[in-house]
């Protein structure tokens, strides 16, 4: 009986948390002062007292949060130009033919990477500086800088053997990755 009753008092504090996260969204309770207690009560925080809601509506010390929380909701994702997009449909690697297959492991590919990232990707992707990793290889990847490396180096070869200098690549791509 007694997990019954728990049961129920999380159900009505979630039911009372979602209609108050309603009215948050509404503006209609959005004081920086005001305090919602795990009793269901408020608590005005600048005069420290409880209160009813009425009260902080009317209230004339009331003050708006200036940072609305997003109650959850994953941040907004960026849209990418038609032009970036095309790009990415059009990958390949000048490593490997079969960009079905991790290029590590062999097993079904999960991600693209792109040898050179951050603000250097979209040239990677450009020049085919690309190579196909299952999920746990490309976790892997970011995280072991050796595997960095050796991509690194084995796509500077590739670049001064085919496509141009090693200036031309010091100047693409920022630095020399042989030493």
């Amino acid at each position: 009986m007694l997990g019954l009753q728990r049961f129920y008092e999380i159900l009505l504090f979630a039911i009372f948390n979602f209609l108050l996260r309603k009215m948050l969204r509404k503006n209609i309770m959005n004081c920086k002062y005001l305090k919602i207690k795990m009793n269901h009560s408020f608590e005005c925080k600048k005069t420290k007292q409880i209160i009813n809601i009425k009260d902080c509506n009317n209230c004339r010390k009331k003050e708006y949060k200036t940072i609305f929380p997003t109650l959850g909701k994953s941040k907004p994702t960026i849209k990418k130009s038609p032009k970036l997009a095309k790009l990415e449909r059009s990958r390949y690697s000048v490593f490997t033919t079969d960009l079905e297959h991790c290029i590590i492991c062999g097993a079904k590919k999960d991600h693209i990477h792109e040898i050179y990232f951050g603000s250097y990707r979209q040239r990677s992707i450009k020049l085919g500086m690309c190579i196909p990793l299952c999920f746990s290889c490309h976790k892997e990847m970011h995280r072991n800088h050796e595997w960095q490396e050796y991509w690194h180096i084995k796509g500077q070869q590739y670049f001064e053997k085919n496509i141009g200098s090693k200036a031309e690549f010091i100047k693409i791509f920022g630095k020399s990755y042989i030493k």
